[in-house]
């Protein structure tokens, strides 16, 4: 039996976001008129109400600001990956990105612990978001 995973078909803005990392670069939409970075992406800018966006590329560093541990996962396709975390970073730029924590043993994880994310394109519309344990700080 072929070990079948389910992931998302992202549309509209979240398949230009996805198309933007398939290089490994993390490019965030930030507001032309006010500069401020805005994670999900969006038509109009929560901060001044601007509609003219550029994809920019944004600091790969940051911290950890959430997480929980998977251990019945939903999708029969990753249970044998379970256990696994799921975290939040804030990036310095202050946005925050959900993804999976790799590396970092449970008992280790405390808020703010120093993160850098890689981006691993899973096809050409979706790509993984991997945070780990800054090096400089292990």
């Amino acid at each position: 039996m072929t070990r079948q995973i389910r992931v998302p078909e992202p549309e509209g803005l979240n398949a230009e976001l996805y198309r933007q990392w398939q290089d490994g670069v993390l490019r965030i939409q930030r507001c032309s008129h006010c500069a401020r970075w805005q994670h999900p992406p969006r038509f109009v800018c929560a901060q001044c109400g601007g509609e003219d966006f550029a994809w920019s590329p944004s600091t790969m560093r940051g911290q950890l600001f959430s997480w929980v541990v998977t251990h019945h996962p939903f999708d029969r396709g990753w249970a044998d990956e379970a256990p696994w975390i799921t975290a939040v970073m804030e990036l310095e730029s202050g946005v925050r990105l959900v993804g999976h924590l790799a590396g970092v043993p449970r008992e280790e994880l405390r808020l703010g612990m120093p993160l850098t994310v890689t981006i691993e394109p899973f096809n050409d519309s979706f790509a993984f978001l991997t945070f780990h344990a800054r090096e400089d700080t292990r």
